[in-house]
């Protein structure tokens, strides 16, 4: 079985004002040791790029075909909103922040 090429995206969002940059971290994938694992971007300050924010998102309902997740970027802008309201703070220094998002 050949593997999928990694999926090459990346935008920014504007959240109150403030540009954030984000890109693709990891695709939806099954491991036997941590089970399954869904679509997980990475986010940082677009100015000042400094603690890094790991938005995970649910892994996908099983289908017949297995299909990447689409990206809303509104859905970005606002899970990152409620990643700095629940404690990311983008312009601290330290280990990354994830923040998980609730399917």
């Amino acid at each position: 079985m050949v593997a999928k090429a990694k999926r090459q995206m990346e935008d920014t969002a504007l959240v109150d004002g403030i540009s954030y940059r984000w890109h693709i971290h990891r695709e939806p994938q099954w491991a036997s040791v941590d089970g399954a694992k869904g679509l997980c971007l990475s986010v940082q300050h677009a100015e000042n790029p400094q603690k890094v924010l790991l938005l995970e998102y649910p892994f996908p309902k099983p289908s017949r075909h297995a299909q990447r997740p689409k990206i809303d970027k509104r859905d970005v802008a606002l899970q990152i909103g409620k990643a700095i309201a629940d404690g990311w703070e983008p312009e601290s220094r330290g280990k990354p922040f994830t923040y998980m998002i609730e399917g």
